[in-house]
């Protein structure tokens, strides 16, 4: 019965696309004249767009060929995709692993990617930290990000300190008295995701909708270990078992933070290498202490 519904279910997707398309040597074709108002996926089976799609047209592992009109992204994973003279494409064109091909007269709205993840991870790091930089802009480039940095790193441990100060209390003391453990578990942790997050970007930046979740997924690491950076920088201003003083609180966490924009400005990567390591060890003490939930028992 099952089996039954799956396919009802499937007909239902599929039909619309299918009534207005027919196969040509084993080709999905949209002729000329023919409007599609929706989206057009395949798999293993090339496109051809003659006609008019109002939304995307994507293919896992074939190739496209756009001789009409596409209003939204046309994606090839491990295709090629060719834009002919006559062709228009309202929006992005990705070929990910494939060869993109742009005819005299052809218009492309978007922006234009081809190659495999390692190329386009390796341009997202050119257009993040361009090497042999050299010229005026490039340079106030550092220094700018340097400041921004310093900016969002003191707004959000603020942040933490104003609205989670409890939380960020039961972190410290646990990172005061476990510390080779909170050490331990952080750069380990560090270390997971710093071999991770290479291969994980490379196959999402080489995909339209993988750099938002790219960049959802960065600012999410980032807030962590933000608290972590807060929860070393209360550690440091308390004395013994007594309660950090507000004041030194604050003080400490500029001091952390200058350094660290002082970095950046010179060499931005060691910088932000120097941020996720400083604030490993409180990262570590979120984690043993469950967020901030609780003392470990072993500890008490």
């Amino acid at each position: 019965m099952k089996r039954y519904v799956v396919l009802l279910l499937l007909g239902l997707w599929l039909g619309p696309g299918a009534a207005l398309a027919r196969a040509e040597s084993d080709a999905l074709v949209i002729a000329a004249g023919q409007h599609v108002p929706g989206n057009i996926a395949t798999v293993a089976q090339d496109i051809r767009i003659d006609g008019t799609v109002a939304g995307d047209v994507t293919s896992w592992s074939g190739a496209i060929t756009i001789a009409g009109s596409v209003g939204g992204d046309v994606v090839s994973y491990g295709g090629d995709v060719t834009v002919l003279a006559t062709g228009r494409v309202g929006g992005h064109i990705l070929a990910s692993a494939g060869v993109l091909r742009q005819e005299a007269g052809a218009v492309v709205a978007g922006q234009k990617i081809n190659g495999g993840a390692g190329e386009a991870l390796a341009s997202l790091i050119d257009l993040l930290y361009p090497a042999g930089a050299g010229s005026q802009n490039d340079a106030l480039a550092s220094p700018l990000l340097a400041l921004a940095l310093a900016v969002l790193l003191t707004a959000f441990c603020l942040l933490y300190t104003a609205f989670w100060p409890g939380r960020v209390a039961l972190a410290s003391d646990t990172l005061r008295l476990l510390p080779a453990r909170a050490l331990g578990l952080g750069l380990l942790t560090t270390s997971a995701l710093a071999l991770a997050i290479l291969p994980l970007a490379g196959l999402l930046v080489a995909s339209v909708v993988g750099v938002p979740v790219l960049l959802a997924l960065l600012a999410l690491a980032a807030a962590l270990y933000v608290y972590g950076l807060v929860v070393l920088a209360r550690t440091l201003s308390a004395r013994g078992a007594m309660p950090a003083a507000s004041w030194k609180l604050i003080a400490i966490t500029l001091a952390l933070v200058l350094v660290i924009a002082l970095v950046v400005a010179l060499a931005p990567p060691w910088g932000l290498a120097l941020f996720f390591l400083a604030a490993s060890p409180g990262l570590g003490a979120v984690v043993l202490s469950r967020g901030g939930m609780g003392v470990p028992v072993v500890a008490r």
